[in-house]
C-alpha cells in the first residue's frame, strides 16, 4: 500500500508541473515584445503583484517556517524566476516613463514589504510562531490578488469575447487549484494552502461556469 506521504509528494510535484505551466502562459507576450523591442499592450501590473506572491509562498514552504512544504517552496521558486524574466524583458524594453512609474516605485515596494516579512518572520518569532504569520500573510495577500485577478482582469469586460479570460488557461488554474488543495489536505492538514487554494478552486469553477453559460446562451465568442 502506498503511503500517504508518497501519495502527497507526487500530488505535488504535479502541482509543481501545472503552475509552472500557468506562468509560462504569458511567455509568447514577452517573446513578441523582445522582438518588438515594444511592451506596448503589454500589462506588468499582474507579474509584479505575482513575484510579491511568490516570493511569500516561498518563505512558507522552507524548513524554517513549516516542515514537509519544500514542494510549495520549488514551485513558487519557478514562478518568481519567470516573473523577474518578465520584468527584465519589460524594463529593457519599456520608456523611461513606464520604467520609471511602474518598476523603480512598484519595486522598491515590493523589495521593502517582503524584505520586511523576511526578516520578522526569521528573527522576529520564534519557530512555533514563524508558520502561524507567515500563513497567514500569504492567504490575506493571495485573497486579495484572486479578486483582483477574478473579478477585474479575467472577467468579461463588457465585449463578446473572453480575451482576458482564456478557457484553456482557466481550465488548467482549476486542476491546478485543485491539486493543491488535496495537497493540503493529505499526509497532513495544511490549513493555510487549503484556505488558499480552496478559495482559488471555488473561484476558478466559477469563471468556467460562467463561461459556459455565456458560450452556450451565444453572449461570447471562444478565444482560447
Amino acid at each position: 500500500m502506498i503511503n500517504a506521504k508518497y501519495i502527497r509528494i507526487i500530488i505535488g510535484i504535479i502541482g509543481n508541473v501545472l503552475s509552472t505551466s500557468i506562468f509560462l502562459s504569458p511567455m509568447p507576450e514577452f517573446i513578441q515584445a523582445y522582438k518588438k523591442k515594444s511592451v506596448e499592450g503589454v500589462k506588468l501590473a499582474p507579474h509584479l503583484v505575482l513575484l510579491i506572491k511568490c516570493s511569500l509562498w516561498v518563505l512558507y514552504g522552507l524548513p524554517l517556517v513549516h516542515k514537509d512544504n519544500i514542494l510549495v517552496t520549488t514551485s513558487n521558486g519557478v514562478g518568481f524566476v519567470i516573473q523577474v524574466i518578465y520584468v527584465v524583458v519589460f524594463w529593457i524594453n519599456c520608456d523611461e516613463e513606464s520604467r520609471k512609474d511602474l518598476v523603480y516605485i512598484c519595486l522598491t515596494f515590493e523589495f521593502c514589504f517582503v524584505a520586511a516579512v523576511y526578516i520578522i518572520t526569521i528573527w522576529g518569532f520564534e519557530s512555533s510562531v514563524k508558520h502561524t504569520f507567515v500563513g497567514v500573510v500569504c492567504n490575506v495577500y493571495n485573497i486579495g490578488i484572486i479578486y483582483l485577478f477574478f473579478t477585474i482582469d479575467k472577467m468579461p469586460e463588457g465585449t463578446k469575447t473572453f480575451k482576458y479570460m482564456p478557457f484553456w488557461l482557466s481550465l488548467v488554474s482549476f486542476i491546478n487549484a485543485g491539486i493543491w488543495t488535496a495537497y493540503s489536505l493529505i499526509y497532513t492538514i495544511d490549513i493555510y494552502v487549503l484556505i488558499s487554494s480552496g478559495l482559488e478552486t471555488f473561484l476558478c469553477a466559477f469563471q468556467l461556469l460562467v463561461y459556459a453559460s455565456s458560450y452556450t446562451l451565444g453572449k461570447i465568442d471562444v478565444i482560447v
